[in-house]
């Protein structure tokens, strides 16, 4: 027996009402000596000691009530009343040839048993052999949604097989039965090639799979780097700002985000005009910009006409601006950087994580509709509580 709301089943410990209310009852009186009992032959009467039970089979009968109505409230579902269904491996495929090819064993593994395995597309055919694949629409989860709604039946163990990409996530959540396995392949042939950043002391600066800035000193092997990186030494930044808090605010920054992630930070507060600057923070605004200096300009609410200069209309001080209040200038600068330098591709694989957010279980059909288990339990409900006021008004207990 399976319970669908286990916890009402601490219901049954008010089997112990009934018990107390038994002995309650059972107390003696006050004895009150009246006339006529002088003329009533005594009895020599054995004196009892202890608890007994008085009607025992009303007792049982009122405990047996509170026991099938605690039954009743956790919905059971009696699997040992019917015959177990067969469970039934459906194989979902995107058909991309990147899929079929590195799952090919397991596909033709499950047509050999007799599985049942689709293709991710418009068409209810089986698929007989996974030679070649048809013309895929375009792909989305609002496709794969449908494919699954239309091929879930009762009892139905779902293998999808999928490029992990962020196309994925363009759902809020994709619903699936609770017996369900994933076979991903990352797209490594369409993944775009990620830049990186590469210190002296031979440590690398990248974003992984999972969209998290690293340094280290070897690449993610799961993602597909440039054969160079994109900058070689240390990043070499000006801060020059007249106002002195919002100086130092941008400067203490700096420092959190070089310590955090591990940068090769060297930072200066005098201008050199001989010396070449990776990145320039200032709230004066630049004339003529170098094309291999990333500038962030505050206070000068201009629009952005070139990639390597971001206007921000805002200073850097706590007074007035909501991210150096809350300590996000760090992550925010860190952002700028990622961006500024490319580091963070368009199309990323999700994590884990994520894809436990995505791919979202529910609950069997057979699970969900108990009603015939709760009628033989409620018929026993009923059938316990007439006998049980039968036997009360008999005994007038």
């Amino acid at each position: 027996m399976e319970l669908l709301q286990p916890f009402m089943l601490w219901g049954a410990s008010a089997v112990a009402i009934p018990v107390i209310l038994h002995f309650w009852h059972q107390k003696k009186g006050k004895t009150l000596d009246w006339a006529a009992m002088r003329w009533l032959q005594e009895k020599d009467q054995q004196q009892q000691r202890g608890f007994q039970f008085d009607n025992p089979w009303l007792l049982a009968l009122r405990c047996l009530l509170l026991v099938l109505l605690a039954v009743l409230l956790s919905q059971p579902v009696f699997r040992w009343l019917r015959p177990s269904p067969a469970v039934q491996k459906i194989h979902l495929v995107q058909p991309e040839k990147i899929v079929v090819d590195n799952f090919r064993f397991e596909l033709e593994e499950a047509t050999r048993r007799g599985e049942a395995v689709y293709w991710i597309d418009g068409s209810t055919e089986l698929v007989k052999k996974t030679d070649g694949w048809p013309d895929q629409p375009l792909f989305s989860p609002a496709l794969l949604q449908s494919v699954i709604n239309r091929l879930q039946k009762e009892n139905t163990e779902l293998n999808l097989y999928l490029v992990n990409d962020s196309r994925l996530a363009n759902a809020p959540f994709i619903r699936v039965p609770d017996t369900y396995q994933l076979h991903l392949v990352p797209d490594s042939v369409s993944q775009p090639l990620r830049n990186y950043l590469a210190f002296s002391d031979g440590k690398k600066t990248f974003v992984n799979l999972s969209n998290r800035l690293i340094t280290g000193q070897d690449l993610d092997p799961a993602a597909r780097f440039l054969s160079a990186p994109i900058h070689t030494d240390s990043l070499t930044v000006l801060v020059r700002f007249n106002d002195k808090i919002e100086q130092q605010t941008v400067s203490a920054a700096l420092d959190a985000l070089s310590e955090v992630y591990s940068l090769d930070i060297q930072q200066e507060q005098r201008e050199n005009p001989a010396k070449k600057y990776d990145w320039i923070l200032t709230d004066t605004d630049v004339v003529t910009p170098k094309p291999e200096t990333f500038y962030v300009i505050s206070g000068t609410p201009k629009v952005q006409t070139v990639s390597n200069v971001i206007y921000v209309g805002e200073t850097f001080s706590p007074q007035r601006t909501e991210r150096v209040r809350n300590g996000q200038l760090p992550e925010w600068l860190g952002e700028l950087l990622i961006a500024y330098f490319r580091m963070k591709p368009e199309k990323t694989e999700l994590s884990p994580e994520q894809l436990k957010t995505v791919f979202v279980a529910t609950a069997r059909p057979d699970r969900q509709q108990p009603e015939a288990d709760r009628n033989w339990v409620l018929i026993a409900l009923v059938v316990v509580t007439g006998v049980e006021r039968w036997v009360a008004l008999k005994k007038n207990a």
